[in-house]
């Protein structure tokens, strides 16, 4: 990441009493004052800036997280016990001789991806003679030899727990999360933890781990590179073979003092109140005191995520990204107020050699969008905790632009700031070199106010060469409501708010300097995700309702908006995978509702494919007593007709007996995660594969339903011992 640089970033130490106290009352410590300038990022000169502003931000949270708990009779009175808080937030393979290669869009669906020509991490990939499945701590891979045919392949362990891939050609990059409760302390890994550190305790419990698989003989895959960078995994993004992975972290910090620590007399029954008071604001002024002394002994390593890479021997090189460069690759905003770093590992699977490019930026978590010259990273421009003594202060995000054209190149191009908060990747977007934002001001989640300002929703267009300023605003967008879901469609923009009822809002966006609302149209329910179809239709998903409130049902929604000012519901579906309410099962889900790569609509045939699983005890009285689960995994095609504007049930593929083999076993993901439609060019057949947790089946799809052709069961996920198990 290149830009400008700055030798360090502090908060403005004005003196600002919380409140005033009488004399029987201990004066609490006083806390900085709440300024902002600017969201621009400015790279540190040196070590000893960073050292500052980190120490500095940790100072402050600290004492912004006791300081709050003074005037909260809560707390104090009948001296209530909590635990301490535990930190952060949480090239195509070859075909056939002779045969035309099978081409993505046309024999086959790939990733239901925000952006063409921009793929995002997911646990299924293929290229369409193959399926790649991440399942349990395994890359599994199976072969299409013949359309409507599944093979095994290969396979190959992967540390920790896989979680997403990308791929490019022969090349499979792989990410993991390894928790470290299950890791030797005496491993190379364990031990390279804690090297030159001053603690023997792990800095993190999580590690985000990155493997290079060689995939050029699908039989026998080969791991050619591993990398560990501490912090938790966030998401991925490829654009030819250029990849660009985002982990924050969140190093814990030994001693520090998240609640105050009362003495014995603080429970006798017979203390006043008032005493009672004293002695825990006492109790917060020992406990800013003793983190002020643990802070300010804190070196740069006790803060910053280090990258280990395993060398061939098994050995682990232990990298320090600030030794690399001076830490001038770490930024920050120019008021920003965290200890917390997002980390972009730049990555060229294309070039003649591996290389990868580290920048890192003190942050809080963010969301990630990407089109194919653009990177965001959004986020919150302070935490929750600072807006604490500053209720005339509202929230805002921070929108920072990357330019990514390059191959394995991330350089920083400039922020901007908008009012309020955003809602996931699909907020974002990036066209013609204009940042659109959809956002939710209002101050609706500070729970210690009694009247706090309500919820109202935005559109922001943002422009600029070096920075990200404000050309164009449209606002009161369901007022009182939240944002749900957002969609941008070139010069369009579609919002979904919802109260009680789902208002669903088009945006003219054709002057970027004066986006306006052109139509608004109300109907039950919600909708959590908004597809774009060719022409003039919305397709959504979401739950179902009626005027009143939700009832949480998996509903699909098919919207008409030729007519943009005036929006029209074709025609609304709701789908179950058991339809007797009655039967003892328990309530339904579908992970296409929140997960967008689990909903995958094959324009050729009109098919949406949708998971959809629920669950039920069981047990039997008498001499041969019994109980267990029985599971209904199912992958629901419906038919949709856009010109004709409807909806329709037209088959399922069900995945239930993988699962019910064991019924005394609990699965954690027992859902038909994700599908991919394929095209046989030959014999013009087409089919659905469904992937779950436990198998893989191939359907042909007939004109009157599917008919399964090939399946492959596989393990399944075994969520405790991947979380807790031992690590290599």
């Amino acid at each position: 990441m290149r830009t400008r640089h700055f030798i360090a970033v502090g908060l403005l130490v004005a003196a600002l009493p919380l409140a005033c106290f009488s004399d029987s009352k201990p004066a609490l410590p006083t806390l900085s004052a709440r300024t902002r300038t600017s969201a621009a990022l400015h790279n540190f000169d040196d070590c000893d800036g960073l050292t500052a502003a980190l120490r500095q931000s940790l100072r402050e949270e600290m004492r912004t997280r006791l300081v709050q708990m003074a005037n909260q009779d809560w707390y104090w009175r009948g001296g209530m016990v909590m635990t301490e808080d535990s930190g952060s937030a949480s090239p195509t393979s070859d075909s056939a001789s002779g045969a035309t290669p099978r081409v993505e869009g046309v024999d086959f669906s790939g990733t239901n991806n925000q952006e063409g020509g921009v793929d995002e991490a997911d646990f299924v990939k293929t290229d369409g003679y193959y399926l790649y499945v991440l399942n349990g701590n395994k890359l599994e891979i199976l072969g299409v030899p013949q359309v409507g045919e599944l093979t095994t392949v290969g396979a190959i362990d992967i540390a920790g727990w896989p979680t997403e891939l990308l791929l490019d050609g022969d090349t499979a990059t792989v990410f993991s999360s390894v928790y470290l409760w299950g890791l030797d302390a005496q491993s190379e890994l364990g031990q390279a933890l804690v090297t030159d550190r001053a603690s023997t305790s792990y800095p993190v419990t999580s590690l985000t781990k990155v493997t290079v698989v060689d995939l050029a003989n699908r039989g026998a895959p080969q791991v050619t590179r591993e990398i560990y960078l501490e912090g938790y995994y966030q998401t991925a993004r490829e654009v030819e073979g250029s990849v660009r992975m985002v982990s924050y972290a969140w190093l814990d910090i030994p001693g520090l003092i998240y609640w105050p620590e009362v003495p014995s007399r603080y429970y006798d029954v017979l203390l006043t109140d008032s005493d009672r008071e004293r002695l825990w604001r006492e109790a917060i002024i020992d406990a800013v005191a003793k983190n002020d002394a643990i802070i300010a002994a804190l070196p740069l390593d006790a803060f910053v995520p280090r990258i280990y890479e395993r060398a061939s021997d098994g050995s682990f090189v232990v990298r320090r990204p600030t030794a690399e460069a001076g830490c001038t690759n770490f930024a920050m905003a120019d008021d920003a107020v965290s200890h917390g770093v997002t980390s972009i590992i730049s990555m060229d699977l294309r070039g003649a050699t591996f290389t990868y490019e580290s920048d890192h930026i003190l942050s809080n978590w963010s969301t990630v969008y990407a089109s194919q010259s653009t990177l965001l990273i959004a986020e919150p421009a302070q935490d929750w905790w600072w807006y604490w003594n500053a209720d005339g202060l509202d929230e805002a995000t921070n929108v920072h632009r990357f330019d990514i054209s390059v191959a394995g190149a991330t350089t920083y191009t400039g922020s901007g700031r908008v009012p309020g908060t955003v809602l996931g990747q699909f907020a974002l977007s990036e066209s013609a070199g204009d940042v659109r934002v959809a956002s939710t001001t209002g101050q609706w989640n500070r729970w210690w106010m009694e009247n706090p300002t309500p919820p109202d929703n935005h559109v922001f267009v943002l422009r600029g060469a070096t920075s990200l300023e404000t050309l164009g605003h449209v606002g009161g967008i369901g007022t009182g409501e939240q944002l749900w879901s957002s969609r941008f469609v070139g010069d369009k923009a579609y919002l979904v708010t919802f109260r009680n009822v789902d208002p669903l809002w088009t945006i003219d966006l054709s002057d970027p300097s004066a986006p306006a609302i052109v139509g608004e149209l109300t109907v039950p329910g919600v909708s959590t995700y908004i597809h774009p179809l060719d022409g003039d239709e919305l397709l959504t998903i979401g739950f179902g309702g009626n005027s009143e409130a939700l009832d949480w049902s998996t509903q699909v929604s098919l919207f008409d908006v030729s007519d943009f000012a005036h929006p029209q519901v074709d025609d609304v579906l709701s789908l179950a995978p058991e339809l007797d309410p009655n039967a003892g099962w328990s309530w339904s889900w579908s992970e296409a509702t929140y997960q967008h790569k689990a909903f995958q609509y094959w324009a050729p045939l009109g098919l949406l494919a949708v998971p959809l699983s629920t669950y039920r005890n069981f047990y039997t009285e008498g001499p041969e007593y019994a109980w267990g689960y029985e599971y209904r995994s199912r992958l629901q095609l419906v038919r949709v007709d856009p010109i004709g504007g409807t909806l329709s049930l037209f088959a399922d593929v069900d995945h239930s007996s993988f699962f019910n083999d064991d019924p005394s076993r609990y699965w954690d993901w027992r859902d038909v995660r994700r599908s991919i439609f394929m095209h046989d060019s030959t014999t013009g057949s087409d089919y659905v594969y469904a992937i779950s947790d436990r198998g893989v089946t191939a359907h042909e799809i007939l004109a009157d339903g599917v008919t399964e052709r090939a399946r492959v069961a596989l393990p399944g996920t075994d969520t405790y011992q991947l979380y807790w198990g031992m690590v290599d």
